[in-house]
């Protein structure tokens, strides 16, 4: 999927983390993502931290989730949070922390990449939300 991403999360080392990562998208704060829906602009696609998802006035939320692509990044358990904000083809979500794999798995789906390598019978969010191998620690120098 080529198009418009954007990037809104309320930690801006979040922020600058997928600016880095996905150079191609446009990064707003929480307020600028409010102002353009409020506007009527939309992306093809958004990240957006769980939390200000739910924060959005109802008719905002709405909009967010009838975009084509839509990757919630939380903290919260994927079971505190209201299922229809969960579910759908065009929704995913990545816990947080993640690690690398999750990442990429994630926005390669964002970009629109075919996912012949996932197991599509399994709902994009429980893929994304399921446990993590373990990190190696990096020694200390």
């Amino acid at each position: 999927m080529a198009g418009l991403i954007w990037i809104s999360d309320r930690d801006p080392g979040i922020r600058a983390f997928f600016a880095d990562v996905m150079p191609e998208a446009e990064v707003l704060a929480p307020d600028e993502l409010t102002a353009r829906f409020a506007l009527g602009q939309r992306p093809d696609a958004l990240i957006v931290d769980g939390t200000q998802l739910l924060e959005l006035p109802p008719e905002q939320r709405a909009s967010v989730l009838a975009l084509r692509r839509v990757l919630i990044c939380t903290g919260m358990l994927l079971a505190s949070m209201p299922l229809n904000l969960v579910s759908g083809p065009g929704i995913a979500v990545l816990a947080k922390p993640f690690c690398v794999e999750d990442l990429e798995a994630a926005i390669d789906w964002l970009r629109g990449a075919p996912t012949a390598q996932l197991d599509v019978s399994v709902p994009m969010a429980a893929f994304l939300d399921r446990p993590r191998r373990p990190r190696r620690r990096q020694p200390a120098h």
